[in-house]
């Protein structure tokens, strides 16, 4: 694998009236008008195909996409069997809305785009499974730190990997890929992003490989409508479906937000444990029963509700909202953590919590440094970095230890030092 890795102030102010603008369009929903909308495309934001795809959940299945230019929409929901199940067209506009009386049961393929313009797929397959808290016998794994929307980054890191090909095929048999949370925010793209690791995982499982997404702390801030960090674009499309952004990650009304709620907080690969943050303690005894607690909580109303100033007592208890408050946004959870990265005075704090979850090395992300590094003496790496998805870890497996190696966005491989 390491031979064909080897181949392989004017401007402030401006700035800060367009954050303002689009805070105001973020939270006024009811004024967003189409001609609105038509302005943004001066900004040259690609809102085709997954760009802005949004399936709502709630009541049967309700497709919302985004065409280039004013078009009819045209669409069919396919089932696993290759029979349509559904088709038609929308009344031309650049804004596309389809409601169909239909639950996902079984693989199916939804076709959409404009009647002028290209059509894109995306094979959808019924969010019925929890992802596992620990795997054994991977041989090769990869670990992308925080991607924060940059698509286009991201694809090239993963093609100069030899992780995907040029038609974003999986191409790396049954190595396993970690994308270390931080999804969410700052870039323009986090949409996108989405929708293609939501794909890859079904390309990786056919190959027998694995691709898995740990939760971080920029997941838990948008499902909790926290939308400090939300970009121009990404505001942008909650705007013109008349929403606010968080609900397009509802973990029961949204069709990626159901699929995020199933993710797993902390991660453990072998004697790897992985998380964003980093794990002080868990409180738990298993890695599995933290992240069975995430769930949980996740599917109760008032995960929705922990950032408000203050509980709703009147639907709420008051103790339990500020506990759930406290173990999502707490210092020391794991998606919040930074002392390992920050101090070099924890290594008895991390021997001991490394002990007491039978593992050897930690992986994190969070922390942004210049370079994918390894800290006390080898046992906490490190992947968030200042420019975000240009490089990724490797671990490759020797009998019972891990060669470590980063890769750079042009291919190049280095051994960690």
């Amino acid at each position: 694998m390491i031979n064909k890795l080897k181949k392989s102030s004017k401007k402030v102010k401006y700035s800060l009236i367009l954050l303002g603008f689009f805070g105001i369009i973020l939270y006024s929903f009811d004024t967003f008008k189409t001609d609105d909308f038509d302005n943004f495309n001066k900004r040259d934001f690609d809102f085709s195909g997954t760009n802005s795809l949004f399936i709502e959940t709630n009541n049967g299945l309700k497709f919302n996409w985004i065409t280039t230019t004013k078009t009819a929409g045209v669409y069919e929901l396919i089932s696993q069997r290759k029979t349509i199940i559904s088709k038609g067209k929308t009344d031309i506009g650049r804004v596309h809305t389809v409601s169909l009386d239909y639950i996902i049961e079984e693989n199916t393929v939804f076709r959409f785009g404009g009647e002028n313009e290209s059509m894109t797929e995306v094979k959808i397959r019924p969010n019925v499974s929890y992802h596992n808290s620990e795997y054994k016998n991977v041989d090769s794994l990869f670990i992308v730190g925080d991607v924060h929307g940059r698509y286009n980054e991201l694809i090239n890191l993963l093609q100069k990997s030899h992780i995907i090909d040029q038609n974003l095929d999986w191409i790396t048999g049954k190595s396993h890929l970690v994308f270390l949370g931080d999804l969410f925010d700052r870039g323009n793209d986090v949409t996108k992003v989405l929708w293609f690791i939501y794909e890859l995982e079904q390309k990786a499982e056919l190959s027998g490989g694995k691709v898995h997404l740990v939760l971080g702390n920029h997941e838990i801030m948008t499902m909790t409508k926290d939308l400090r960090y939300l970009s121009a674009k990404e505001s942008t499309i909650a705007g013109v479906y008349r929403i606010k952004y968080d609900y397009m990650f509802h973990p029961n009304k949204s069709f990626l937000g159901s699929w995020l709620s199933l993710k797993p907080s902390v991660l453990k690969i072998d004697k790897n444990l992985l998380a964003h943050g980093g794990v002080v303690d868990l409180g738990t005894n298993s890695i599995s029963g933290f992240n069975r607690i995430v769930k949980n909580y996740m599917q109760d109303p008032m995960f929705l509700e922990i950032m408000q100033d203050y509980p709703d007592s009147t639907k709420y208890d008051p103790q339990a909202w500020r506990a759930m408050h406290y173990f999502f946004y707490n210092e020391e959870s794991p998606f919040w953590y930074r002392g390992y990265v920050e101090y070099d005075t924890l290594q008895p704090q991390l021997n001991a919590m490394l002990k007491k979850y039978k593992s050897k090395i930690h992986i994190v992300a969070h922390t942004p440094l210049a370079t994918i590094t390894q800290k006390h003496e080898g046992k906490l790496l490190t992947t968030d970095l200042n420019e975000a998805a240009t490089q990724l870890l490797l671990l490759v497996k020797n009998k019972k230890k891990y060669s470590r190696f980063k890769i750079d966005s042009e291919g190049k491989i280095s051994e960690l030092n």
